[in-house]
């Protein structure tokens, strides 16, 4: 089978799970809804935040610490699913080459996320500075300096913490197990970590843990204490294309 019929199997199999699409939509809503939620609350008391206020980054922060569970978890059902059903089995015998069925899913699943990530930081961006419009705080353009690579940022990091979904469901192959491991990664390991660790250690994990370095790239404002945006997104996806090697070595030769 051709790599362009691979991929469309996989979208094929990405909208026969009927909960995936509705999920994904949701997910975008709900980020777009958040971080409206967030921009309100957080630009009733820009004043206190100075020169720090960054009207661009709160207005999909707030969102995305909500979708990135949505985002993961999907990831991860991408590699799970066909474990679960015993439908893996089917896969490679119409695809034996299985660094080509790896490949379809994760391109194929990395361009659904690159798309619904854009509309929703689109979305919660432009209705995040109405909201701060609204109460008076300084709102941010696109034509700002920073301001679009910060929101078509925020795009790329959804299609990353959908792709390391992928890669730890490949090699957990259990769906359960997996999404656990995403939630610690992406969410419990960067937010409450740090409060829990010693400070030296809290305080790497804030500026080089993955997630938090790759975030970087939706902030405007400058702190000489993080990574540049663009070096913690290509810190981020390093690690993300470390795991997926692992992953694309791990597929080849385990019994399906």
């Amino acid at each position: 089978m051709a790599a362009v019929e691979t991929m469309r199997s996989e979208w094929t199999k990405f909208r026969s799970i009927p909960s995936n699409v509705p999920v994904m939509l949701a997910t975008v809503a709900v980020m777009i809804g958040a971080g409206a939620l967030t921009a309100n609350g957080a630009s009733k008391n820009f004043q206190a935040a100075g020169p720090m206020f960054d009207a661009t980054y709160i207005s999909m922060y707030g969102g995305f610490l909500f979708a990135q569970i949505s985002v993961g978890g999907l990831g991860v059902l991408v590699a799970t699913s066909e474990y679960a059903t015993g439908m893996i089995r089917t896969s490679l015998t119409v695809v034996p080459r299985r660094g080509r069925l790896l490949a379809a899913k994760v391109w194929t699943f990395g361009l659904i996320a690159l798309v619904m990530g854009e509309i929703a930081a689109f979305g919660s961006f432009l209705l995040g500075q109405i909201t701060i419009g609204a109460n008076g705080a300084p709102a941010a353009s696109l034509s700002d300096p920073g301001v679009l690579r910060a929101v078509f940022g925020m795009g790329l990091i959804w299609v990353l913490v959908g792709l390391i979904g992928v890669g730890i469901g490949v090699l957990l192959r259990d769906t359960m197990a997996a999404t656990t491991v995403v939630v610690a990664v992406n969410f419990i390991i960067p937010i409450i970590g740090p409060r829990l660790m010693p400070q030296a250690m809290g305080d790497w994990v804030t500026v080089y843990w993955p997630i938090q370095a790759g975030l970087r790239i939706t902030s405007t404002v400058p702190d000489a204490e993080r990574l540049a945006p663009w070096t913690g997104l290509g810190l981020m996806a390093a690690c993300t294309a470390v795991l997926l090697l692992a992953a694309f070595a791990v597929f080849r030769t385990r019994d399906a």
